[in-house]
């Protein structure tokens, strides 16, 4: 049956409630905003199953300008009709044929640009202004692991046991168990090389700076002042003072955009597109291509040519 006049809001709970462990937490709070700031943006009459249709979602999603955010807020959409057609609450065709009413609305294509990185120099700067000030040695610790092109949750669950640091000259290594991706379970662990400009910055945190532990189960590697995990509500916060203190030398930090950043400086050292996707856990060509964008003619230019082993001298 189809309920036009049900009530969004309550819906939206419904969904997000069951979707809780179908989802990672990421990726949930990221839908619950999308999905939250529809409703507000809808006059309150209108805040009915009735107005999730085409139309009123696309007028919704042109408001912003970000390319990739609008895809993200159609993905949410798209979902959210999805579930409603599953359900019998409000869908396309017959009952016997439901479709998600939102079926044919289209997310816009990833920017061929791909997500800007940062330059060489405004990562030196950031490695540089974050010695100062109070947790040095944390905030230090932390963007050295985020350069791996580690998502801020990865690193926010990393735990202190699978931070191997290198000993009799190998190199270290960083062991992801985090659930990553959209759905839960969609990604296993994974094995990462640490850089080694990476360890004494790591060390240091765990000899000088990290607190004891005070909490249960599996230890982080990160910790608050007092010892605790971070939850993702502290890890933003930690994340917003580092912005503001780089913010003072002109970079607008975004942990995220160092994915990106790593996805570049990997790529440009000739790093095979799956050793690429395998360290920074993506399971799609279309990832790398998304984050990577359209790989500029002057480095095309700096990789070897090859026709010259074809023909020889012949020509």
């Amino acid at each position: 049956m189809r309920r036009p006049e049900f009530p969004l809001a309550e819906a939206v709970a419904w969904y997000l409630e069951d979707m809780r462990t179908e989802i990672v937490e990421t990726t949930w709070h990221t839908y619950r905003s999308h999905l939250g700031a529809f409703i507000t943006w809808l006059p309150s009459e209108q805040r009915t199953l009735a107005s999730l249709e085409p139309e009123t979602v696309e007028r919704f999603v042109r408001l912003t300008a970000n390319a990739n955010t609008r895809r993200n807020k159609v993905i949410a959409h798209k979902s959210f009709g999805t579930y409603l057609a599953k359900k019998r609450i409000w869908y396309a065709g017959t009952d016997d044929a439901r479709q998600s009413v939102l079926r044919d609305v289209k997310a816009p294509r990833p920017s061929s640009r791909g997500m800007p990185g940062y330059t060489e120099r405004e990562l030196v700067t950031m490695v540089h202004a974050v010695r100062t000030g109070p947790n040095a040695h944390r905030n230090v610790a932390v963007l050295w692991t985020l350069l791996h092109g580690f998502r801020a949750k990865e690193v926010r669950l990393l735990l202190l046991r699978n931070v191997v640091l290198p000993k009799f000259g190998d190199r270290g290594e960083f062991i992801i168990e985090a659930e990553i991706g959209t759905k839960r379970g969609s990604n296993g662990v994974r094995t990462v090389p640490m850089e080694p400009l990476a360890v004494e910055p790591v060390r240091e945190y765990v000899r000088r700076a990290r607190p004891p532990y005070v909490g249960d189960g599996d230890e982080p590697l990160f910790l608050t002042d007092d010892g605790r995990a971070f939850s993702r509500e502290g890890w933003a916060g930690m994340a917003q003072r580092i912005r503001r203190h780089l913010a003072e030398e002109g970079i607008a930090f975004k942990q995220h955009r160092l994915r990106s950043t790593c996805a570049r400086r990997l790529h440009e050292a000739g790093y095979p597109d799956s050793a690429i996707m395998e360290i920074l856990g993506w399971s799609s060509m279309a990832m790398l291509r998304r984050y990577l964008g359209k790989i500029p003619v002057a480095q095309l230019k700096r990789y070897p040519t090859t026709l010259e082993r074809v023909f020889g001298r012949a020509v």
